[in-house]
């Protein structure tokens, strides 16, 4: 084989002349030279073809067949035959090889970078350990901030959202091209004057998804009136079944009895000692949060009867504003102990279960927590035998022991649609509405505005009537989202009667979650910005 074929099978499309090939174990070292008559001067761009001098160049390749390329080119400096140009030599760079200072062929540059934005700095320099490529995580970061940003170019129809940086410290904001679904830029934070400013900047800007975010509301409507703002229904969801369930929250005394089973008998048998949820632990002695609860229930209303700020207490105590306010609400301390002592526990959808495999004979709590493992169970032994000690003292149910409803459950049986609800759920949360007249309401209210924002519509003013009869008879949580949502109401009615969603919005803010994890959450905002808008 020729010096001009090898020269073709290693460096297709490069002018130079193999001249010698030497292979060892772990390197091919490729001696070349420039096949081309003449070069262009840096200085002036005028041709020359007047040697000066020759040196030697060496170039790092791509692998080939496991084994490190060195190219030694023996590289020409020419003289500039243009007197006016202020360089008297030159040296001669070859097209697609070679640049000046550079230590790499072009190739072999291309692929770091587009490693580099794949992977970041550490895990591409242990990739490129494996090829044979010997380089640096250093280098991968330069090449990365040497790239040129994107232009974003016209935007008409934006998406916009914001995501941690720093989670609970620092956050910024990512700007989506909603028709190429591709990021065009990233704010340094997530106030309203810095979206304004970006947007007075794209006055092409017609359309702008957004979740509730008060700020990017504020600042839209400062940076482009022009534009219409569509809040995305998932976050419309999303926010009532907050709303839902923190109405079921206060009313979870109500979960604590029994359902009626599918047989029609009701599930009122006493539940044996370690069953039930009770203040004491299993010792008999009470349990530290249910202690602790009746205490500052105590200390935060003593504190209000004489007059001292929730802000104060707050602070003296030690607590979050919200804590205060919940304990500040509740006017006796057994509205906070039904959220103490009736916490869910994993075993609570296998306490049936459980019961029947004691009656039928298995005691092994090892046998039994095995099986339950297989049916979803995610917990441990210690739990099943925790379960299962009043069992073993001879305290067994008569009946089996009902599933305990959980507020996160409820919610779920509203919140889906009624269609795909089973007889025994559908049945659960009509006796949970005839208990409780609160619940019923709540369930009539969530549904309404459910279906609005599902079918995307929004007929006669079902909304504005939907907001009226909430703010006159719902409850303070279902208030405060018909608050929010009549400020937001351009936004919100966009939402029903459009098909804009923020879909690819939260998609991009889930690839940069995988970009930050890749550089350890350590990376700096100028070079996670340039990962974002650059990686592909």
């Amino acid at each position: 084989m020729g010096g001009a074929q090898i020269a073709d099978l290693l460096l297709p499309g490069v002018a130079v002349q193999v001249d010698q090939l030497v292979l060892t174990d772990a390197e091919a070292r490729v001696a070349v030279r420039s096949r081309a008559k003449s070069a262009v001067c840096s200085g002036c761009g005028q041709r020359s073809s007047k040697v000066h001098c020759y040196y030697q160049r060496t170039l790092a390749d791509r692998p080939v067949a496991g084994r490190r390329v060195r190219i030694e080119l023996r590289a020409r400096r020419l003289v500039c035959g243009n007197e006016d140009c202020a360089r008297r030599t030159f040296a001669e760079q070859i097209p697609a090889l070679t640049r000046r200072h550079a230590r790499r062929t072009e190739a072999l540059t291309a692929n770091l970078t587009d490693v580099a934005l794949f992977l970041g700095g550490r895990p591409g320099t242990r990739l490129f350990q494996r090829m044979a490529i010997d380089t640096c995580k250093d280098t991968l970061l330069r090449l990365i901030r040497a790239l040129p940003l994107p232009s974003s170019g016209l935007v008409p129809h934006l998406g916009v959202d914001e995501f941690a940086v720093r989670r609970g410290r620092t956050y910024a904001t990512i700007l989506i091209d909603m028709t190429t679904r591709r990021p065009i830029d990233v704010l340094a934070d997530r106030a309203a004057a810095t979206f304004a400013s970006w947007l007075r900047d794209h006055p092409e800007v017609r359309i702008i998804c957004r979740d509730r975010a008060g700020s990017f509301r504020d600042g839209a409507q400062a940076g482009a009136p022009q534009a219409r703002q569509v809040a995305d229904a998932w976050h419309l969801l999303n926010n009532l079944a907050q709303a839902v369930e923190r109405v079921i929250g206060r009313h979870r005394a109500d979960l604590r009895q029994p359902l009626t089973t599918h047989d029609g008998r009701s599930n009122d048998a006493p539940a044996p000692e370690g069953h039930g949820r009770t203040e004491l632990d299993i010792h008999g002695r009470p349990r530290p949060l249910v202690a602790r609860t009746r205490e500052r229930h105590q200390q935060i209303h003593e504190r209000i009867a004489r007059g001292d700020s929730l802000r104060a207490i707050a602070r003296d105590l030690q607590l979050s504003r919200g804590t205060v306010n919940r304990f500040a609400h509740a006017e006796e301390v057994d509205e906070l102990l039904i959220a103490a002592v009736n916490r869910p526990s994993l075993i609570d959808d296998y306490r049936i279960y459980l019961h029947h495999r004691w009656m039928e004979g298995c005691t092994n709590a090892s046998a039994l927590t095995r099986e339950i493992q297989r049916l979803g169970y995610r917990g441990d032994v210690s739990t099943v035998r925790r379960h299962l000690k009043p069992y073993r003292a001879g305290a067994i149910p008569a009946t089996a022991p009902s599933p305990y409803l959980t507020v996160r459950r409820v919610t779920d049986w509203i919140m889906r649609r009624p269609e795909h609800l089973t007889d025994v759920e559908r049945k659960g949360l009509e006796e949970l509405c005839e208990r409780n007249r609160v619940l019923e309401t709540t369930v009539e209210y969530a549904r309404r505005l459910a279906l609005m924002i599902r079918e995307r519509r929004n007929e006669h003013l079902a909304l504005d009537v939907w907001i009226a009869d909430v703010r006159l008879d719902g409850q303070r949580e279902l208030r405060t989202l018909a608050n929010g949502m009549r400020r937001d109401r351009a936004a919100v009615q966009a939402a029903l009667t459009t098909t804009y969603t923020s879909g690819a919005v939260e998609g991009n803010v889930t690839r940069i979650k995988l970009l930050k994890r890749q550089m350890y959450g350590r990376a700096n905002f100028d070079l996670l910005r340039r990962r974002i808008l650059l990686s592909p």
